[in-house]
């Protein structure tokens, strides 16, 4: 069953404040910032972290990709910008800096420091998963990007970026170690329960399969330049999410806005986003009964109450999403009658996650005979509504097969990456050089 998440107000306002403007704040952990915690718990880092992380995904890291693969369009302001492809590093530098670095992964690191050196394994394995989840996405939108100097304070305000080959094997590498560490007792009378774990409220088993799923998609993701990656990613999902379960956060939406889900409070604030282009265009076409709750029926540029209100959810990683993946790996494997059973039951669990309601299958569902790559990868693009892994799964296989808007700066391209964030480019003498937004990341070879 689909877990709902609630967590005390004042976390996520605690996080804002935590991310100042100064420098040595870039890769820097606990310091002298009078909003910091001075003497930090695991128990106390852990619904942070994970609340940030959710904000961030749900916000820019949400955005960007949507209006990159046209499941929404920018129509105002920066948003207008973005949507022909007219971005600056300053556009990014937020969601780097007071975002994946300044206070989610900077946080995660020293939750894991803090949880080690107080033997308690569990915490640190769980926040071993946090962090792979978001450095993953880091690299994934940017390529190299720094992690083996990084989170060092004052010691190393310039710390190297390591090659994007390196981070994937580190993400493995931080998985490993969690599987192995939750899968023994660590001898802590300390352990995540419902008080600290909003993701899964202490069940380790669930972090567990979070684990594996992360490694299956990672794996994934790596398939045109790693022969080996295929059979890995497949053996990771036997013991990946069952049906029904998912990594996500769902808001509370009380009248706070620190407790309102991140895009109600980018609409309500901003409005610069209007919900039309392709994915709308592609579903109303289908009568696909999910764009009832995409976009709101009464008006095509609004977004709908799923994930439009308040209190919607943000999902990490769903097991719909795996049951894409694990389709996706059966065709590149020529295993057609599995890639079309993964598929069908992809479409299914989504249908029932969504809407409640599978009736619809039917009509998309296909056999060994009919299945293709882009009836697996346009589902799953549909069935991942505003998540960054469309952007990730386009640049992968070319699906949706998407025209760039009238306008755009890039000669019809679409973006392959984004800029390295303004505030690198002016501290950091080892940010690479900018180049262009058509620059292709390591996994994304042509």
């Amino acid at each position: 069953m689909l877990r709902i998440t609630k967590y005390i107000l004042p976390l996520l306002f605690l996080l804002i404040l935590s991310q100042s403007c100064r420098k040595d704040y870039f890769y820097n952990g606990i310091n002298d910032d009078p909003s910091q915690l001075k003497n930090p718990t695991a128990s106390s880092l852990l619904p942070g972290v994970i609340l940030q992380s959710a904000y961030t995904w749900g916000g820019d890291a949400s955005r960007f990709p949507s209006i990159f693969m046209q499941q929404v369009t920018g129509d105002a302001n920066q948003s207008a910008s973005a949507n022909i492809y007219n971005i600056t590093p300053d556009d990014v530098d937020n969601m780097w800096y007071a975002g994946f670095y300044g206070s989610i992964m900077t946080n995660i690191d020293t939750l894991i420091a803090v949880a080690t050196a107080a033997g308690q394994l569990h915490y640190a394995a769980v926040g071993k998963i946090l962090m792979a989840n978001d450095l993953g996405q880091v690299t994934d939108f940017w390529g190299d990007v720094p992690y083996s100097e990084a989170f060092q304070g004052l010691n190393n305000t310039q710390p190297k970026y390591d090659n994007q080959q390196a981070i994937y094997a580190r993400l493995h590498t931080l998985l490993d170690e969690a599987i192995t560490d939750l899968g023994k007792d660590d001898g802590s009378e300390f352990q995540p329960g419902s008080n600290d774990d909003i993701l899964f409220e202490g069940d380790l088993d669930m972090w567990i399969k979070f684990a594996h799923a992360l490694k299956a998609k990672f794996y994934l993701h790596t398939v045109k330049v790693d022969a080996t990656a295929q059979a890995k990613a497949l053996a990771q999902l036997a013991n990946g999410f069952e049906a029904g379960e998912a990594a996500f956060v769902k808001f509370v939406g009380s009248s706070a806005t620190t407790t309102q889900a991140p895009w109600y409070q980018f609409n309500t604030q901003r409005a610069d986003i209007i919900f039309t282009g392709y994915l709308n265009t592609l579903m109303k076409n289908a009568k696909d009964p999910r764009y009832a709750v995409y976009y709101d029926p009464s008006d095509a540029s609004a977004l709908g109450a799923l994930y439009g209100s308040a209190n919607s959810p943000v999902y990490f990683l769903s097991y719909d999403e795996q049951k894409f993946i694990e389709a996706e790996l059966q065709f590149r494997a020529s295993n057609n009658v599995a890639a079309a059973t993964a598929y069908n039951e992809a479409v299914r669990a989504n249908l029932q996650r969504t809407i409640n309601n599978t009736s619809y299958l039917p009509t998309v569902s296909k056999t060994a005979l009919t299945i293709t790559m882009k009836d697996i990868i346009t589902q799953k693009y549909i069935a991942l509504f505003l998540s960054p892994e469309t952007w990730t799964d386009w640049r992968r296989t070319g699906f949706p097969q998407l025209t760039a808007p009238d306008g755009n700066v890039l000669g019809g391209a679409l973006p392959r990456s984004l800029y390295y964030p303004s505030s690198e480019v002016r501290y950091n003498n080892n940010t690479p050089a900018n180049t262009r937004l058509t620059r292709r990341i390591w996994w994304d070879a042509q």
